[in-house]
Parts: structure tokens; sequence; C-alpha cells
């Protein structure tokens, strides 16, 4: 917890923050900031999320031990590369299945089922496009290059490039996507 505290800490510093200020920013008291820095209170992941947004820092660069992240997150994260936190004593653990994503509004959030032996190409659409393997496997195709995912994988993409999917025969998938723009709107009048 106390190095939590101690990179919470280096961090204002290096923005030139005292505690009122980052109090302010972060909606957070002034006394409880400090007790945080020090070790002596324990945060819930709403309260590290203000904190890092006030510090414009993301939360997984508090949890790497090689310090500063690239903030572009990566094109593909293997399950075992997914941030794994767990804040104090908490019983809650949080898997981060991308790197943070600013300023990416989520429109929809659905489970793709792909049959087996299915292939689609050189699909494109608006906005972005993030997916996670739930079960099976499924070969992802971007601007010609594929590359296979297997459960616990996750993806991002511009979903104005060149993208498809492709499953071997008798093997299904099913993902889990967030798109920030509609693939189909939806008529719920009467429904």
């Amino acid at each position: 917890m106390n190095d939590l505290g101690d990179r919470l800490r280096e961090a204002r510093a290096r923005l030139g923050l005292t505690l009122e200020t980052l109090s302010e920013h972060s909606g957070l008291s002034t006394g409880f900031l400090s007790q945080v820095e020090r070790g002596l209170s324990t945060l819930s992941i709403v309260s590290l999320s203000a904190i890092c947004r006030a510090l414009d820092l993301p939360i997984a660069e508090l949890f790497s031990a090689s310090g500063p992240l690239d903030r572009e997150a990566p094109r593909v994260t293997r399950s075992v590369e997914q941030l794994q936190i767990q804040i104090g004593d908490s019983p809650i653990a949080y898997r981060y299945l991308t790197g943070q994503l600013p300023d990416l509004p989520i429109r929809e959030l659905l489970v793709a089922e792909f049959p087996p032996g299915f292939e689609q190409i050189d699909s494109t659409h608006e906005g972005r496009e993030l997916g996670y393997v739930l079960e099976g496997r499924f070969t992802l195709l971007v601007n010609g290059e594929s590359t296979e995912l297997v459960r616990g994988d996750s993806y991002r993409i511009a979903a104005s490039e060149s993208h498809g999917y492709r499953t071997r025969p008798g093997e299904s998938a099913r993902i889990l996507m967030a798109v920030t723009e509609r693939f189909i709107e939806l008529d719920r009048k009467g429904a």
C-alpha cells in the first residue's frame, strides 16, 4: 500500500501540485490524500481513478515496475500481458483488457458469435472496435496482417481499417465487442 502512496506523491511532485490543488481537482479531501500518500488509508478504485484523472496519470502506470507506460495501447493484448489490479486489502480484483483509452465513448457492447469455418474480410465502419475473446479462438485480419487470438486475449482497432475475422473449421468463437459507433440502428418502437 505504501508503494502506491509513494508513487502518487512522486507523480504529484513532478507536476508541482500541492495536496490542496490535488484535492480541488480530484474532489477528495486534503487529509484523505495525505493519508493515502503516507500509506495510512486504503483507496477504492473510484478514489484512485479520481486521483489519476487529476494527475493525468494512467492507473496502469502506478502498477508498472518499469515506470511510465506508452500511452498508446497495443492492437492486441495477450491475456498474460493484461494488467491485474487489487488495491490494498480489497477483495475486488480488476483486469484491464487494454491500456488507457482516453476520449473513447463506447456506444455498443455486444457479444459476437462466430460459427465454425466463418470468414469475413475487408469490413470497415466508423469509429473504433475493441474485442475480448470469451470462448474459442479466431484470427483477426487487419490491413492484410493476421493475428490468432485465443480465450482471454483482447484487441482494439480503428474500424476504418480494413479488417475481418476468421474461425477454423470445427471451431467457433464468442467475442465481447465494444464499438464507438453503432453497427445497426435498432427501432425499439412497439417492442
